[in-house]
């Protein structure tokens, strides 16, 4: 029993890490090269690799009626990730400056709890 417990626990932490990876691996791609040095020089220092790294989102939105346009604003607003964001008047498009944590799925997951769904996405990445 012991033995399946633990091969659970290290499965999960192995999956854990490996999506992480994946999430690094695909900002660094979708990086500049200066993006990518700061990247590497914060893996160096030991730091998250993703200090100092911001993004800045174009989202096509459909699905935003009125009353979920201030509800997406309230979760943009308590969000410690977003840093600001334009949310056009009829809730089909939004600009997002936030830290590149915050990725399109991670959005998309925000949008679920609104019935929103994305339909056009762009991201550029900054330090």
């Amino acid at each position: 029993m012991k033995k399946y417990l633990l091969l659970i626990a290290f499965s999960t932490v192995f999956l854990t890490f490996k999506s992480f990876g994946q999430v690094y691996e695909k900002i660094y791609d979708l990086s500049s090269s200066e993006v990518q040095n700061h990247m590497n020089q914060n893996k160096i220092s030991g730091v998250d690799i993703l200090t100092g790294v911001r993004a800045h989102h174009v989202i096509g939105l459909t699905g935003i009626g009125i009353s979920q346009k201030s509800a997406l604003e309230a979760l943009l607003t308590n969000d410690s990730r977003v840093i600001s964001y334009v949310l056009s008047e009829d809730g089909t498009s939004l600009v997002l400056e936030s830290q590149a944590v915050l990725t399109k799925e991670e959005f998309q997951t925000l949008l679920q709890s609104l019935n929103g769904t994305i339909t056009g996405y762009a991201v550029e990445y900054s330090i």
